[in-house]
């Protein structure tokens, strides 16, 4: 049980610098002296210990830190329920103090582990060596018959013995501790740091100069009170780690990769397709943060090939892992990941492992880091890979057999061999870099190219996100998977999804079908979280979602023509925010550049260095031939609709032989015309009788609508005439009288 304590003390006093020894304060510790009439005390973000002899007062504390001052348990996250545990268990135990400590069991000493554990393999801090003999000294220490003062240094002694043991413990890589802390962020300098604070109370010369003091008179009664605020402290810790879940319980709790870490409110993410860092990092703060978009979804990051004309497909032939590319180098990246989250948006990494770069016109072939290649020799110095790491020559044929899928080129990409131990090193080495930079999570390019259990293995050699991008403990990477299934194949996207979501391209095809005509409105019902798996689609809580991507909106991948883009104008809008105002999936929304060629690159000079987009000056838009759909006023409001009705459920649905409406809770209401004529109707709205400003139209500004100003009647329905691809959504927030 008590190895979560030392991993909350850990992050607690992380960021906790501790001073040197001198005058009344040692680091969290406050030291008997004259000045202060001989009060000891102990303070960090954990716990606080305090005892004052001359008044005989006595008090001990713990909380869980709270969000907005810098704690490590956000009540935001997933696990706001255990650090409300946390805080109820520290609450309980403090009336429960008392002047007797209890005594430590005795356990086995730790296990020499080889490799990097599982967290239920990392011992307990009663494992500790020494920390079991803490019984010999807590009984003692009670019984009121010992030297005051004397008893006071064994005690400290006693501290500062398990701190020492507890340091080298955890310094120790061969160990589960070892392994622990090298996760934890600026752990080994805090136990550093804390082990040399006690070192320095329970030094001889320390309580000799202390006893020796005649200004302090010392009595008996005042060294035995002395000693009495040291049970106490004793026992209210001992109290705390027994009580305290273990590490493997928290790891279960916050394992899940199909969670986005999205801050609270936010539940939408954006692709920036070919955007630089820097640019990506101002968008964070002008325009993604204040919509309040979730995430952003970055393009590769690492070193590729630098092909003819700069192509944007440049970037999916990997030439190392190093982070250098068209958008910018690791030091560009790490400013980026930390100003978007500070602006509220998390960072998400498109990952390319399942090939490298196929041969070029010329040998070496170099990449944007300048490291050079060989791929016809499946020779990359800059990784390194050779011929060993990389599955037979084959090439991928027929998709009807899953073996060459996975196991052969695609398009001539020479195939990585995920099974060779060496590989997985290279491919956690490269992710666990980006967890550290802090991102939230990862996009994994050609899952379906992939064996699972080959991912599986990369997956659970992740570290956990970086707390110090407000991440709790050991919260999980946040996986989703590039799977492309539309039904027909024996490789499916249900073999993915125990391993994270997974890119449901079935949405894209039949959103596209149905607001281009081919399919009736009423089958928008199946693009819904309650009837999405009677339509062939995965579980919602396992689908990322999205209208059009990278790759379909240029005619590869899924969907072929039926895929609506940013040149369908109104179909695109409805297709959107369609899917902005259902509750099926993670949403992700496309920001494009403009192109006439399918391989075209994003706008760029002369140099080929890519053009920002800029800010046009009469409404915000993109300039330099980026479309930037994620600032269009629409999709900026319908991704405050969806933040806000998140957590109503989608209910009341409505159709006809063109439209289709539904409610969100009684807090939100949308109606979508798929059809290709005026459609004039009532429909229940589930909303409190006023005015209500149509979002897609314009929203509320004081008491006026910048757009359609829509009436809903006392029994809750509204009456609305629809031309065709178009659409009305309203809600409480929005509600102008």
């Amino acid at each position: 049980m008590a190895n979560c304590w030392i991993l909350l003390f850990l992050i607690a006093t992380a960021r906790f610098n501790i001073e040197t020894v001198s005058g009344l304060q040692v680091g969290p510790f406050t030291i008997p002296s004259f000045g202060n009439g001989g009060a000891i005390g102990f303070s960090n973000r954990l716990l606080n210990a305090s005892f004052n002899p001359s008044s005989g007062s006595t008090s001990f504390g713990a909380q869980a830190p709270q969000s907005g001052n810098g704690g490590v348990w956000p009540q935001s996250t997933s696990l706001t329920n255990v650090a409300d545990g946390f805080r109820d268990r520290f609450l309980s135990i403090i009336p429960r103090l008392s002047n007797q400590a209890r005594s430590f069991p005795t356990f086995p000493p730790i296990p020499s582990i080889p490799s990097i554990p599982s967290f239920s393999s990392i011992p307990s801090v009663l494992q500790l060596p020494g920390v079991s003999s803490a019984s010999n000294w807590l009984r003692p220490f009670s019984n009121g018959t010992r030297s005051p003062l004397i008893s006071g240094q064994n005690a400290t002694n006693a501290f500062s013995t398990i701190a020492s043991n507890v340091r080298q413990s955890l310094l120790n890589s061969t160990n589960g501790f070892g392994q622990l802390a090298s996760l934890i962020p600026g752990s080994q300098q805090s136990i550093e740091q804390f082990s040399k604070t006690l070192g320095a109370i329970a030094s001889p010369q320390f309580w000799s100069n202390l006893s020796s003091n005649d200004a302090l008179n010392f009595s008996s009664a005042r060294a035995s009170k002395l000693s009495q605020g040291f049970d106490n402290l004793a026992a209210g810790l001992t109290d705390v780690i027994s009580n305290l879940p273990n590490v493997s319980q928290l790891k279960a709790a916050s394992g899940n990769r199909k969670d986005p870490h999205f801050y609270p409110g936010r539940t939408v993410m954006v692709h920036l397709f070919e955007w630089k860092f820097d640019d990506i990092a101002a968008e964070c703060e002008r325009v993604l943060g204040p919509a309040g978009y979730g995430g952003v979804q970055v393009s590769p990051v690492n070193e590729y090939v630098v092909a003819t004309d700069r192509p944007w497909w440049e970037r999916y032939q990997p030439i190392s892992y190093e982070i250098r590319s068209r958008s910018g180098n690791e030091r560009q990246f790490a400013d980026m990941v930390r100003r978007c989250q500070q602006a509220g948006v998390r960072i998400y990494v498109d990952v390319v492992v399942n090939h490298m770069a196929a041969a070029g016109l010329s040998v070496p072939l170099y990449g944007t880091a300048g490291s050079p290649s060989d791929p016809g020799n499946r020779l990359y110095p800059g990784v390194p890979y050779n011929r060993t790491h990389f599955h037979p020559d084959c090439t991928i044929t027929n998709y009807e057999y899953a073996t060459e899928v996975r196991n052969c080129a695609l398009g001539g990409l020479p195939d990585l061999n995920q099974t060779e131990p060496y590989v997985q090193d290279r491919i956690v080495y490269y992710m666990n870099r980006l967890i550290g930079l802090g991102v939230a999570g990862f996009r994994m390019d050609g899952s379906k190219h992939m064996w699972p259990a080959d991912l599986d293995a990369i997956y659970k050699r992740l570290h956990p996100l970086n707390p110090l991008f407000e991440f709790p403990p050991f919260a999980a990477p946040f996986i989703y998977q590039e799977v492309i299934d539309l039904g027909q194949e024996p490789i499916t996207a249900s073999q993915y999804t125990n391993l994270g979501e997974v890119t449901e391209f079935k949405y894209c095809l039949y959103i596209g079908l149905i607001f281009r005509g081919t399919l009736e409105p009423q089958a928008l019902e199946g693009l819904t979280n309650a009837s999405a798996t009677q339509y062939g689609l995965i579980p919602s809580d396992s689908a990322l979602v999205f209208v059009d991507n990278h790759d379909n909106q240029r005619g590869h991948g899924a969907g072929g023509a039926s895929i609506l883009t940013f040149k369908d104008g109104p179909k695109y809008v409805q297709a959107v925010a369609f899917t902005l105002a259902t509750d099926y999936g993670t949403a992700r929304i496309m920001s494009s550049y403009n192109f006439t060629d399918s391989g075209q690159g994003p706008p760029a000079d002369e140099l080929k260095e890519i053009l920002s987009p800029g800010f046009e000056q009469n409404d915000g838009s993109c300039s330099n031939g980026w479309i930037c759909e994620h600032r269009w006023p629409v999709f900026r409001r319908m991704v405050g609709f969806r933040n806000f009705a998140s957590a109503a459920p989608l209910t009341d649905i409505q159709t006809t032989s063109g439209t289709f409406a539904f409610c969100r809770g009684t807090i939100g209401f949308a109606i979508f015309n798929a059809g290709s004529v005026t459609r004039d109707g009532s429909f229940r709205t589930c909303l409190p009788s006023g005015e209500y400003c149509d979002l897609t139209t314009g929203e509320k500004q004081g008491s006026e609508c910048t757009g359609t100003r829509v009436l809903v009647n006392t029994d809750g329905t509204v009456s609305l005439t629809l031309p065709p691809s178009s659409s009305v959504v309203l809600d409480l927030r929005n509600r102008v009288a």
